[in-house]
């Protein structure tokens, strides 16, 4: 993506976790006028998933996705692997006080 990216002065990026929908594709139009290249990424990032929460059965819809993405101008999909982004397993949490914590989205 470095090497991709390394022409372009001021990219324009829209991180999702794939199973796009018209929302996304909104903001990949929007995206597009505001930098000299559109990309996007799709990664479904276990790490957003709480322990009974079911990874494993999360929609991937990769070439859909990419199809779509073309379709609405983006010109770079960046779709990682798990161990292209986490390499080394992931040993720290990070634990918000209560008083943030319990608030809106942090009480789930």
């Amino acid at each position: 993506l470095r090497q991709v990216l390394a022409r372009f002065d001021a990219p324009a990026f829209v991180p999702t976790m794939g199973n796009l929908h018209a929302g996304h594709l909104a903001l990949v139009r929007q995206a597009k006028p505001l930098g000299d290249v559109t990309v996007a990424s799709i990664f479904v990032n276990r790490l957003q998933f709480l322990p009974h929460e079911d990874f494993d059965t999360y929609p991937r819809t990769l070439a859909a996705d990419c199809e779509q993405l073309a379709a609405h101008g983006c010109d770079v999909v960046f779709a990682p692997s798990e161990q292209e982004l986490y390499p080394e397993p992931q040993t720290f949490k990070v634990h918000a006080p209560a008083a943030l914590g319990d608030l809106l989205e942090g009480h789930f």
